[in-house]
């Protein structure tokens, strides 16, 4: 599919961009303050496993300490193709300004330098981070859907995965990988709460459903989701994604397109909010994201009927901040999510075959329902 993609943009079927930026981000993923850690210690790494959408002959890692409790130092990086705790080849040390060893500030990420090294898309590498002295707390992702590993000590140099005992569902510290070297005309970010993380999808097996988007474009694709994250308030799993659009969004890598699902949260929350504060905060995102020139698509808000948190009046504001997104024209473009998975002999519920239990939540049809609604000219 993505070769008939490449070809629509070289004929100029779609609105590419003038010019391929110079990185890409390949993949991102929008760190936290924990609620609990699985890493423990002063001294540990962290073998993160993360797939890529876009291939090059470069990259970068972006390394997170924004909500830490302290300031973390890192005494070795490491970047090397393929998965899990053993690697099939010697990792390739990553430095930062030539500096094997960095302390990064609470509150800071830090981009490395290049690393010559040749990736495909659609594949995994493994960024192992040694931790030399740790935060109380670290900054991280918490629903990862993948499995990543921890070993005390300085492992990152290993090739055997012997050290790595402790598998974790985090990741830690790691928020983007960029790559270099591609015609690939930019990224297109999904900021959203835990649809868009993947919540009730199936673990290792990336169908959340910018998995399936990232494989019907040529673009980047980096999902910005964060479970229980709301658009308008700060909360136990991150900050505000009207807070966090310039870092989580506006700061990735050769960033072009931002599709924006949330405010199911904000409205089954107590007190829940209105249309028109959901509508306001809608608009703030659009603003910042022009101010840079990037584009923004209004996702329609998924069905929640049978959620035990349903009632007619937190509908009401769903069904109006839906056709305000649809008809406003205030977004550059619209994603119809909500059209995608709704039962049409029941609209305000989700098909019961896109229905986890919970009747909020998909399941893997559901997702691939999602990724396959998104107009790939609009982006």
């Amino acid at each position: 599919m993505r070769i008939f993609v490449v070809l629509a943009l070289l004929l100029g079927l779609t609105t590419p961009a003038s010019a391929a930026p110079a990185w890409v981000a390949s993949w991102g993923s929008a760190m936290q303050t924990p609620t609990t850690s699985d890493v423990t210690g002063t001294s540990y790494t962290v073998r993160n496993t993360v797939r890529l959408t876009v291939g090059g002959s470069a990259v970068r890692v972006r390394l997170s300490n924004v909500f830490s409790s302290d300031a973390v130092a890192v005494g070795r990086v490491t970047v090397a193709p393929g998965s899990g705790t053993a690697l099939a080849e010697k990792p390739h040390k990553v430095l930062f300004s030539g500096r094997t060893a960095v302390t990064i500030p609470r509150g800071k990420e830090l981009v490395s330098d290049p690393v010559a090294l040749r990736v495909k898309e659609d594949t995994d590498i493994v960024v192992s981070i040694y931790v030399s002295t740790a935060p109380a707390t670290p900054t991280y992702h918490r629903s990862a859907l993948q499995s990543n590993y921890v070993a005390s000590g300085d492992h990152a140099a290993d090739v055997a995965g012997d050290a790595f005992t402790q598998r974790v569902g985090s990741w830690y510290y790691l928020s983007e990988v960029s790559v270099a070297g591609s015609a690939v005309q930019g990224s297109v970010v999904a900021l959203g709460d835990s649809i868009t993380d993947g919540s009730g999808s199936t673990g290792g097996q990336h169908r959340r459903w910018t998995d399936v988007l990232a494989r019907r474009t040529p673009l980047g694709v980096v999902n910005s989701g964060i479970s229980g994250n709301q658009l308008l308030r700060d909360g136990t799993y991150g900050v505000a994604g009207v807070t966090r659009t310039p870092r989580d969004v506006l700061a990735r890598a050769g960033v072009r397109t931002a599709i924006v699902l949330e405010g199911i949260n904000d409205i089954k929350s107590t007190p829940g909010a209105s249309f028109e504060q959901l509508r306001d905060g809608y608009r703030r995102v659009i603003s910042l994201a022009h101010e840079r020139g990037v584009r923004v698509l209004g996702a329609t808000i998924t069905p929640m009927g049978g959620y035990k948190g349903y009632t007619e009046q937190r509908e009401a504001v769903r069904s109006a901040v839906n056709q305000w997104i649809r008809t406003s024209g205030e977004f550059d473009g619209v994603v119809d999510f909500d059209a995608a998975v709704r039962d049409p002999a029941r609209p305000t519920w989700l098909q019961d075959a896109y229905a986890r239990d919970d009747r909020l939540h998909l399941t893997d049809a559901g997702y691939e329902a999602m990724g396959k609604a998104v107009s790939l000219s609009l982006l």
